[in-house]
């Protein structure tokens, strides 16, 4: 299970670097995806770390509150709260990637890019 962990997080480490790449591209709207997809891989790595298993859903609130609830933690719940709206636009840019076409703007992903970065550290400490 080691190995499927360090792949999943290795993975997100991936679409972080597509997304800072994009961004200086301006690709927005394919930046904030790969933030997403980075936000998804680092809950779903450490939710199988804990507990074997993640369940096989897209919403990053959702994986939040599964992980606040196993880890019994105010933390992560107040981070769920103060980043509520970045984490809706990033579900959006999963949903949108696939269905509808969004525009993201500059400060949109500067914002989830800082929440990724508050959200790694407090999942695997870096």
């Amino acid at each position: 299970m080691k190995r499927e962990v360090a792949f999943l997080l290795r993975r997100a480490e991936g679409f972080v670097k597509d997304a800072i790449e994009d961004t200086k591209r301006g690709d927005y709207d394919l930046a904030m995806f790969h933030i997403e997809q980075a936000c998804q891989l680092i809950l779903k790595a450490k939710l199988l770390d804990l507990t074997g298993f993640f369940e096989k859903t897209h919403s990053l609130r959702k994986l939040i509150r599964d992980l606040a609830e196993i880890f019994k933690s105010d933390e992560l719940n107040t981070f769920l709260e103060e980043n509520w709206t970045t984490l809706r636009n990033l579900e959006f840019a999963y949903i949108s990637s696939r269905y509808f076409p969004e525009e993201f703007r500059r400060d949109e992903v500067e914002e989830a890019l800082k929440m990724f970065e508050k959200l790694r550290r407090l999942l695997w400490g870096f």
